[in-house]
């Protein structure tokens, strides 16, 4: 019970900061949203803080799950599960209006000065990003569809920090111009 609960309200928490942005969304909203009173916020939560350290956690193990569905998929080959990911992607900020953009890489922004454990945490997140286009990257080597000339960890680790550069110009433009152009590069210049 109290495990859905949590969740419950992360899941609130994460649309929320999502729109606003962590430092903009207060406690009270999030539990006025979630139809919780003010005092149990503090049952499950030590400080907005630690709401702030599960959020990213439970954005983080969401996100993998979505990101594994597509990384993970053998019915095509690694070089395009990549591309197509970052395609739905796309027609998901497409639909938003461009408005929300990634929790890890909004966070990033936002917390990282503010925050070691909040900074930590997101890095963590991220690196199991890098972590899981690793893995589909070498198998894609090993099968001759993606290049070779760098490391499966160093093409990871590019591709991420592209795509959340991608975002922010997407976000501050509204546009899907700079996705479009981040993975016409990935699918010509990259894999």
């Amino acid at each position: 019970m109290k495990k859905d609960t949590v969740n419950n309200i992360l899941a609130i928490g994460a649309a929320l900061v999502l729109k606003k942005g962590y430092n903009n969304v207060g406690i009270q909203e999030i539990l006025d949203t979630a139809a919780i009173p003010k005092g149990s916020f503090y049952y499950y939560f030590k400080s907005k803080e630690d709401f702030g350290l599960q959020l990213i956690k439970y954005h983080s193990e969401h996100s993998i799950s979505i990101l594994e569905s597509h990384l993970k998929d053998t019915s095509i080959n690694p070089r395009e599960r990549i591309l197509v990911f970052f395609k739905k992607m796309r027609e998901m900020y497409v639909k938003n209006e461009f408005k929300e953009g990634c929790l890890l890489g909004n966070c990033s922004l936002e917390l990282s000065d503010q925050s070691e454990a909040l900074r930590t945490t997101v890095a963590a997140g991220l690196e199991l990003w890098d972590d899981r286009f690793e893995s589909c990257i070498a198998e894609g080597q090993q099968n001759h569809v993606i290049k070779k000339e760098k490391t499966p960890k160093d093409m990871a680790s590019f591709i991420i920090t592209g795509w959340e550069g991608a975002l922010l110009r997407m976000k501050s433009s509204r546009s899907s111009r700079s996705i479009d152009v981040y993975i016409e590069f990935l699918d010509d210049y990259i894999l």
